[in-house]
């Protein structure tokens, strides 16, 4: 076919919206980039030139936005976050370039609001469910948009979102957005609004 429309044949077709198009087989390979990514950032800030509010401002403006796009769109595997996690915690206790650091406060206590005692880093875990029921309740709100109908005539043609099943052969992207709406099912309700002048 390629030679018939004489067009080169790509086997590596780069990114697309920061996101790689070609997938590895697991899925830590699939994420692998974000680590890649948090790990270039981290090692190339200078430690002993940043104060700590400096650090609390790199970690939460740079480091925790890198996968936020990814994680608005796929569950991104828990080793993963964790990894980054790791990596966040071992650069804000980190004094130089050679010393490691003495971690005085456990990860689960920074990540606790500051109101609460904690310094307000993101709960990359928590924050993935967020940002893919939030996109579920896209889908729920506009079932009419096309991207609400392409998945709807792929995976559940016969029934609504909220009764929605994997199908066949379901893409992870359509796996994350059921995990999503299953996040966000529990405290959807019905709400009863009287209209008119009180």
């Amino acid at each position: 076919m390629a030679a018939e429309m004489r067009v080169p044949i790509i086997e590596k077709t780069g990114k697309y919206l920061g996101i790689p198009s070609d997938w590895g087989e697991s899925k830590k390979q699939m994420f692998a980039w974000i680590m890649a990514r948090v790990n270039m950032k981290l090692e190339g800030w200078k430690e002993k030139l940043i104060s700590k509010a400096g650090k609390e401002i790199l970690i939460k403006a740079v480091v925790q936005a890198l996968p936020q796009y990814a994680m608005s769109i796929f569950k991104v595997p828990i080793s993963i976050c964790r990894a980054i996690e790791q990596k966040i915690a071992a650069f804000w206790w980190r004094n130089g370039a050679s010393k490691s650091g003495l971690h005085w406060r456990n990860w689960n206590v920074l990540k606790l609001r500051k109101d609460n005692g904690g310094l307000g880093f993101r709960d990359l875990i928590t924050f993935n469910k967020a940002m893919l029921g939030k996109q579920a309740w896209r889908m729920t709100q506009n079932p009419t948009s096309l991207w609400s109908q392409v998945l709807k005539g792929l995976y559940f043609p016969h029934c609504d979102f909220r009764h929605a099943g994997k199908g066949i052969r379901p893409s992870w992207g359509w796996q994350s957005l059921l995990m999503g709406r299953d996040a966000i099912l529990p405290s959807i309700m019905w709400s009863v609004w009287k209209w008119g002048k009180d």
